[in-house]
């Protein structure tokens, strides 16, 4: 799965992707020509969410995100060969 990251992020056309859990891509985030450990691109997540005050006087997207993530819930994988497998879905109440 990728998505291009386009809301002013330079350089333009930056692209970041996931692999289903084939091995250790699963465990990688690839965010253009960079290799991000899952678990460093959580941690970075969490630093860029809490480590500065919000923004005065304008919508700050932090906001809106963390929204976002309360509704998200487990839901049954992709893979349907595999039962026991499991994704992350968002659904809006």
């Amino acid at each position: 799965m990728s998505l291009v990251l386009d809301q002013g992020t330079l350089p333009k056309g930056l692209m970041i992707k996931t692999h289903p859990d084939i091995g250790s891509l699963g465990q990688t985030v690839f965010l253009g020509e960079y290799e991000i450990s899952l678990a460093d691109f959580m941690e970075a997540a969490a630093y860029v969410l809490t480590n500065t005050d919000l923004l005065v006087g304008k919508e700050d997207p932090r906001i809106d995100f963390v929204q976002r993530v309360k509704w998200i819930s487990v839901a049954p994988g992709y893979m349907p060969a595999r039962p026991e497998s499991r994704r992350l879905i968002w659904r809006r109440p």
